[in-house]
């Protein structure tokens, strides 16, 4: 409801404010878009505010209304009209003050929304639509909807934020506290639509996945509050923006719009191992399919020198395509065991910590897991062998493999006796699961072995479904 305002004279103080300075790119929506509804006079009004705030340099400044209809030459009820259209298009705020404290008013100037969202919000659209027609509405629906760059034929070879730089992982897993502090002073003035882009593995769009839930019930500040949970998630099982905002609206209260952090971790995680034991894993997350050609030839190139056995060129492939959840789950499955709790809070916090990707967590739990013949996943030895490859700069499943290579050599070299370290032998050894391998056929059964035929036409079933339905994805290019 509308507080009741004081009437306004010449002589009433006013402050003028502003969170950030105009774009280029906002003041053409202003132009094109706004002013048409604003009308001149209105549109006036607001290029004096903003022009008064340029001449303090961006901060506040304080002046008399009078001051204003001098530069404006119009009257204050006309003056009074302009500032009500603008607060109802919410290009400004209006504040009163405290009885008998200057200034007495505050106009707080606020950016107009973007474009896209112009255009999609059915209040302002139509109202355009009706002030300007149809033909000047398709003049600028035309103008402002520019064509998305299409890279189909392309490989994106571009380079990622840690191949070039260098970071120390433990400050990313403990920013230092100016570091928080200074998070914390900007997160009240960030734009939820215009989150920068995430981590070099990463290629989750989060403007995507608002503008999906904008049209529902959902508070989109809980989902800046919780960007690296959905991010985390993703990563972990390769869920697609539609697909997390499907989860995210189920995990919503419907009284009271809020997102149930913990209920969407456990939704997820219920359903995605339902999938896996009856279908296989998705393709890897955080890729997408231009990125994910990018690392298959850069694989493929480097795999192709020799330098790797043909278990180790399969590895590397699967790794690849496979998300970390999906992937531990089959190399449980293969061993008749069973994901715990306790590797499933392993795996998040080595992704919370975004400096490995799926490729090279999929490379480690089968060296733990297949090759040194651990039960299940341990935090200490995990961590310590993640701490090494970071260390090491370990960015791919390639490098990944790289390492383990480097570190039997060390091994092997003539040393004095010593207890140290006590990784096993450092090499993929253990051949692929067979769901795996490309060209498996079922072998005979022996009295020694431990998975029987009927295990192993399921997991092959199960690799054969995966393939089909990346080929499906990928339009027949898997």
């Amino acid at each position: 409801m509308t507080q009741e305002r004081t009437p306004l004279t010449p002589k009433t103080t006013v402050a003028i404010t502003a969170a950030a300075t105009l774009t280029a790119d906002q003041r053409e929506v202003l132009d094109d878009l706004y002013q048409p509804l604003i009308g001149v006079a209105g549109y006036g009004l607001l290029l004096v505010l903003w022009r008064q705030l340029g001449l303090n340099h961006g901060t506040q400044v304080q002046l008399k209304h009078s001051e204003l209809l001098n530069l404006l030459n119009i009257s204050v009820t006309e003056l009074e009209h302009c500032r009500q259209r603008l607060e109802a298009l919410e290009l400004m705020q209006t504040y009163r003050n405290q009885p008998d404290k200057l200034p007495e008013l505050v106009y707080e100037l606020q950016q107009p929304v973007s474009a896209s969202t112009f255009f999609g919000d059915d209040l302002l659209s139509v109202l355009l639509l009706d002030v300007v027609g149809e033909k000047q509405f398709k003049r600028l629906r035309a103008h402002f909807a520019r064509p998305a760059m299409t890279h189909e034929g392309l490989t994106n070879i571009s380079s990622q934020f840690l191949d070039v730089f260098q970071v120390n992982d433990r400050l990313i897993a403990t920013p230092p506290a100016l570091i928080s502090e200074t998070k914390s002073a900007f997160n009240d003035n960030e734009d939820v639509t215009n989150w920068p882009k995430q981590t070099a593995e990463s290629h989750f769009d989060f403007d995507l996945l608002v503008d999906i839930l904008k049209r529902s019930y959902v508070n989109l500040e809980d989902i800046k509050a919780n960007r690296e949970l959905i991010l985390n998630e993703h990563l972990m099982y390769g869920l697609t923006e539609p697909e997390m905002a499907d989860y995210i609206n189920r995990s919503t209260n419907l009284a009271t719009n809020a997102l149930n952090a913990r209920q969407l971790q456990a939704m997820i995680a219920e359903e995605q191992r339902n999938l896996s034991r009856s279908a296989t894993p998705p393709s890897e997350p955080g890729q997408s399919h231009t990125a994910k050609t990018s690392e298959t030839a850069s694989t493929s190139a480097s795999t192709k020198k020799g330098q790797y056995s043909k278990q180790e060129r399969a590895l590397i492939t699967v790794a690849n395509q496979v998300s970390p959840m999906a992937f531990l789950n089959k190399m449980h499955e293969e061993k008749g065991g069973f994901v715990t709790n306790g590797e499933q809070r392993i795996i998040e916090n080595l992704l919370s910590k975004q400096i490995f990707s799926g490729a090279v967590i999929n490379v480690l739990i089968f060296y733990l897991l297949m090759d040194m013949k651990q039960a299940a996943l341990t935090q200490r030895l995990t961590e310590t062998i993640a701490n090494s490859w970071a260390q090491a700069g370990v960015k791919t499943a390639d490098d990944a493999v790289k390492e383990i290579h480097r570190f039997q050599e060390e091994r092997n070299k003539p040393r004095p006796n010593r207890n140290g370290n006590r990784w096993s032998q450092g090499t993929v050894k253990e051949t692929l699961p067979d769901w795996a391998k490309k060209d498996y056929q079922p072998a005979k059964k022996t009295a020694d072995d431990s998975v029987s035929d009927a295990q192993q036409q399921r997991a092959i079933d199960r690799l054969n479904k995966l393939r089909a339905e990346k080929q499906d994805r990928n339009g027949g290019d898997a």
